[in-house]
């Protein structure tokens, strides 16, 4: 099985520890006694996101599975990070993994995505450099509707070649390649996306003071619905960026690139109608 550095869910590495010796008749009950724990189903409640590790747990199924030094401190805080509730606190642990890992040699699966999703300039570099003559990064900055210094382009720039959704020709121009930019299933890619629409709502604030209007479209509607129509409202909102994006392919050309952002959330708890007389 791979190295447990390979892994971001410590419930998967200990599912593939436990499915790789089971052909010899290896048990739950078995591992359970190994780690320590009376109960034989233990392990495979964690294995199934039923049960948790607590610090003694994790150290004891740490020693179970043969993990020793930077491996074993891995692993604890991955387990940490995997069970913490604070998305602050997973991405303060997550660079403590990928500190772990780069000291080692090991480039984390989903570190390519994070950083992709991390900064707003990334993407917007994406989508314009493949139209941009060959430029400093403070000439690529001046391009930009918001303030970015050349560090920060410089730093994207490599984000996108790193994880390969630039690629730089022999003139010094940039391509972008037909990679597919996706956090599947992984969780701290998603950290960094939460990220992202912060950033672009931010964003969104400054362009209505200092983006002209006819430059932009910024509107609103406040409404009062039925919970029944949320899954259709959702399904139009869908349908509606798959529109806008059918639109911008049906020309190669780019001239500008915009950001379009679409939030749609509730503003009050549910609203009883079983209350009589009204509000008090």
């Amino acid at each position: 099985m791979k190295p447990v550095m390979q892994y971001m869910d410590f419930r998967k590495f200990l599912k593939d520890f436990y499915l790789e010796r089971k052909p010899y008749g290896f048990s739950f009950r078995e591992f359970s006694k190994l780690a320590g724990y009376s109960s034989p189903v233990f392990l495979k409640l964690v294995i199934e996101n039923k049960a948790n590790l607590s610090e003694i747990g994790t150290e004891r199924v740490a020693n179970a599975v043969g993990l020793t030094g930077t491996d074993a401190e891995y692993f604890r805080i991955l387990v940490s990070m995997n069970q913490s509730k604070s998305a602050k606190q997973k991405k303060s642990l997550f660079q403590e993994l990928r500190s772990i890992a780069k000291s080692n040699k090991v480039k984390i699966v989903g570190e390519d995505q994070y950083d992709y999703y991390e900064s707003w300039i990334s993407p917007t570099l994406r989508e314009a450099l493949p139209h941009m003559a060959k430029a400093k990064a403070s000439e690529v900055a001046d391009k930009l509707t918001f303030k970015a210094s050349a560090a920060e382009i410089r730093k994207s720039v490599q984000v996108l070649l790193n994880a390969g959704f630039l690629a730089e020709n022999a003139d010094g121009t940039f391509s972008q390649t037909d990679q597919k930019i996706t956090t599947g299933d992984l969780e701290i890619p998603s950290l960094a996306v939460r990220d992202m629409h912060r950033q672009m709502g931010e964003l969104a604030l400054e362009a209505l003071e200092n983006v002209p209007v006819e430059d932009r479209d910024i509107s609103g509607l406040t409404l009062g619905i039925p919970e029944n129509a949320l899954p259709r409202i959702r399904s139009e909102i869908a349908d509606f960026r798959r529109r806008i994006a059918n639109i911008v392919t049906e020309s190669p050309d780019t001239d500008r690139v915009y950001r379009l952002n679409v939030q749609f959330f509730p503003l009050t708890k549910k609203l009883s109608s079983a209350v009589e007389g009204g509000a008090t």
